[in-house]
């Protein structure tokens, strides 16, 4: 299994305590970051599989904190999976930011990413 600094994303061992590339306290990030928190900033890893199960659970997990960072990976991402992933994570979440991200994103010219926006839309106007 291989283990990442939170802060730079670097390579380190899994019983690091601070980052070798960046010095970033390790122990101590981990200490006062609730789970949440860690899951919006797996949203940026560099391993493309990491984003994406991150947005899955924090939709899941109906983490209302975490819309604005998955709008935002829906509006940026290159990466068609990750942003149809963001777009469904927030069809479970809701609210106003969300559903206008997913109004957004349902004309987008990527297959994937419109797709699941109108999934996701279906699903939000299902629950209200």
């Amino acid at each position: 299994m291989t283990f990442y600094c939170t802060h730079c994303w670097g390579e380190v061992a899994q019983t690091a305590t601070a980052c070798p590339h960046c010095g970033d306290d390790i122990a101590a990030r981990q200490a006062r970051t609730d789970y949440a928190d860690k899951l919006i900033a797996a949203l940026h890893h560099p391993e493309p599989t990491t984003p994406i199960r991150a947005a899955w659970i924090l939709g899941q997990r109906r983490e209302r904190k975490a819309v604005e960072p998955l709008c935002a990976l829906v509006r940026e991402s290159h990466d068609p999976f990750i942003a149809a992933s963001a777009a469904s994570a927030l069809g479970a979440i809701g609210g106003p930011a969300a559903l206008k991200t997913l109004q957004w994103a349902a004309t987008s010219s990527q297959p994937r990413l419109r797709a699941a926006a109108r999934h996701a839309l279906t699903r939000v106007s299902n629950e209200a």
